[in-house]
């Protein structure tokens, strides 16, 4: 049960660490779409709200760090219990 915990925290954290690329990346794509269809047609202002969100859409992925080293760090020391154990038994 424990192996399969931490691999859904693994992959819970993944998830929500790509979401959180994705959409901190479409505000950038967006300003560069813009400025390569109409460099000066660029509104006062557009680069800072696109700052302002790829950091909220960043913000969304601490808590995917965060579950995901959890998973990872938990993985290895199953890994290391198990291999411990054989050791033991030998």
């Amino acid at each position: 049960m424990k192996p399969l915990i931490s691999i859904l925290l693994t992959l819970a954290g993944a998830g929500l660490i790509l979401v959180a690329i994705v959409t901190a990346l479409e505000p950038l794509l967006g300003l560069y779409q813009g400025a390569l269809a109409d460099p000066l047609g660029q509104p006062e202002g557009s680069e800072r709200q696109a700052a302002d969100r790829m950091l909220g859409a960043a913000l969304w992925g601490l808590p995917g760090v965060v579950l995901f080293l959890v998973g990872v760090i938990w993985l290895k020391v199953l890994a290391a219990r198990r291999i411990a154990r054989a050791a033991r038994r030998r």
